[in-house]
């Protein structure tokens, strides 16, 4: 059975069903869009519409965050579970939602749905961690270096629970070329670049993943600065633009989620 042509009038809801994935029935209405001709800050707005229009069943997300942890209490590791909350807009990692929005958002096209990476988590807590240590050889014990690899693990974090919607539009203002100036502001036109990012009131929960002993073999506050480490990085913001009010988290840690698996 062959696919639409360019002259199809393509739904969003006939894209979803042809791919079977959110995020590609965006790129395809996209793909679909420049065929016809549409110009493209309108095939990028169409696109996105699909995306945002889209309803968010979190159950199989938390059934997989849930399969994770039985894993991690079958295998003996110690971990740490943690639930952060956006408190403002959050984006980060890379997917092809880049071909349309020109701005990364780390995508998951099994689950279909944003997450954070395990190696972005790991890199901003790491520099959260030196830090509050002050310690460069602390540092690579946890963490790893070239030379050795690290004590502490990152899981992926995915989105299990959301206040208002998992998608919020937001808009970078282009900057004026210098060879443009001196020019005239009132006759100026920017266009600005339009992007979806994680919303506000989204809960991520992952792990960190480690065995007590030989973490503490960094040194025997290793345990406690790496706490210290991740309440510090969710103030200072995870992500991009955290410079700009971007990725600030409410972490929520209690002592009853510092577990230790099965068979110590």
């Amino acid at each position: 059975m062959s696919g639409p042509t360019c002259d199809d009038e393509v739904t969003p809801m006939a894209v979803t069903s042809q791919v079977g994935n959110r995020l590609l029935g965006a790129l395809m209405r996209y793909q679909q869009e420049m065929l016809k001709g549409s110009p493209r800050e309108d095939a990028k707005s169409r696109s996105l519409q699909d995306l945002m229009k889209s309803t968010w069943d979190l159950s199989r997300v938390r059934g997989y965050v849930n399969e994770v942890r039985q894993s991690l209490i079958s295998s003996g590791m110690d971990f740490i579970s943690l639930k952060l909350t956006t408190r403002r807009k959050f984006m980060g990692g890379w997917s092809p939602i880049y071909f349309i929005t020109e701005v990364p958002l780390a995508w998951d096209l099994i689950l279909e749905v944003p997450y954070i990476p395990g190696s972005q988590a790991k890199g901003v807590v790491r520099d959260a961690f030196l830090e509050v240590s002050g310690d460069d050889k602390m540092v690579d014990c946890v963490f790893g270096s070239r030379e050795a690899e690290g004590k502490a693990t990152f899981t992926d974090f995915y989105p299990v629970a959301s206040q208002g919607g998992l998608l919020a539009y937001d808009i970078i203002n282009p900057h004026y070329s210098p060879r443009r100036r001196p020019f005239d502001e009132y006759n100026a036109n920017p266009v600005p670049v339009k992007f979806v990012a994680v919303n506000s009131g989204v809960t991520f929960e992952g792990f960190v993943v480690f065995r007590r002993g030989e973490l503490e073999s960094c040194g025997q506050d290793s345990f406690k600065l790496l706490l210290q480490a991740l309440f510090y990085s969710s103030m200072s913001g995870w992500g991009r633009r955290a410079t700009k009010g971007y990725g600030e988290l409410d972490l929520q840690v209690e002592l009853g989620e510092v577990k230790s698996g099965a068979g110590r």
